[in-house]
């Protein structure tokens, strides 16, 4: 396949799909199963539109997207879609939200392609070949670990992860430069490959949230994982751990310390 010409029509795709959203004024909102967790009428209508661009790029690929009623990985090459990545932050006007377009093959990310969609910002890779925003090269950062930035996802749809969470938080700030949160994981992970931000960590992700960020921030020199017993497979929801140096041991050792109910959840 020729990925070049792949990940240019999936960058012109997903920047066509920021523009729709952008002028959808007042989208209709729906409540989602879960604590505080919705869906628009713009996630739905740039669901469809991004499956109907997709679906020629890769013959025979399958949909693995956040607003579909099941959610299996199949065999071979597997689309993973979230249609607005932040909805609550779109519902509210907060400006950060991001469309995040992953292709797996046989459980291995290959493609990545995250819009925000506010800022114009194009962060975008292939397997091997680097990672860019806009045109440019990124690079992950090596920042001592009392002057990391650590981001913490809430896991705000599942309660039972809320202590676990601010214990991580407690820990990260006592022994961090400080914290931050966007709303969005995907543009979280993306600071992270850029060099603006240390590490990550989230309780539980789903695939569609770091699927296409995760080839984004090891062709970046950064790294993304999961904690025992659970792995990055793609398939299901997981904590996920990201980052650089210093502060991705850090966030490595806290969470597991934390998840496995050994520090203070």
């Amino acid at each position: 396949m020729d990925w070049n010409e792949i990940l240019e029509r999936v960058c012109s795709l997903v920047k066509e799909d920021g523009r729709r959203i952008l002028a959808m004024k007042r989208p209709e909102v729906f409540e989602k199963e879960g604590h505080a967790n919705f869906v628009t009428s713009a996630d739905l209508a740039s669901q469809s539109f991004l499956l109907e661009g997709l679906a020629p790029l890769v013959p025979g690929a399958h949909f693995f997207a956040e607003e579909q009623e099941e959610h299996v990985l199949a065999p071979g090459y597997n689309w993973l879609i979230d249609p607005i990545d932040g909805t609550t932050n779109f519902m509210r006007g907060l400006r950060c939200s991001s469309i995040s377009v992953g292709l797996v093959n046989n459980g291995k990310a290959v493609l990545g392609v995250v819009y925000q969609f506010y800022s114009d910002e194009l962060f975008y890779a292939v397997r091997g070949k680097g990672a860019f925003l806009n045109g440019k090269p990124i690079h992950a950062a090596d920042t001592p670990c009392d002057r990391a930035l650590i981001e913490v996802g809430t896991s705000p749809y599942n309660t039972t992860f809320h202590a676990a969470t601010a214990a991580i938080m407690h820990k990260a700030l006592s022994c961090c430069g400080d914290l931050r949160r966007s709303g969005s994981a995907a543009v979280d992970l993306c600071a992270i490959a850029a060099g603006r931000a240390d590490a990550f960590v989230e309780a539980r992700l789903s695939p569609w949230d770091y699927a296409a960020s995760s080839v984004i921030l090891e062709e970046a020199g950064a790294q993304i994982t999961s904690c025992a017993p659970f792995t990055l497979d793609f398939q299901n929801s997981t904590p996920v751990i990201a980052g650089a140096g210093e502060a991705f041991d850090f966030v490595c050792r806290t969470a597991a310390a934390v998840l496995s109910g050994e520090g203070g959840a």
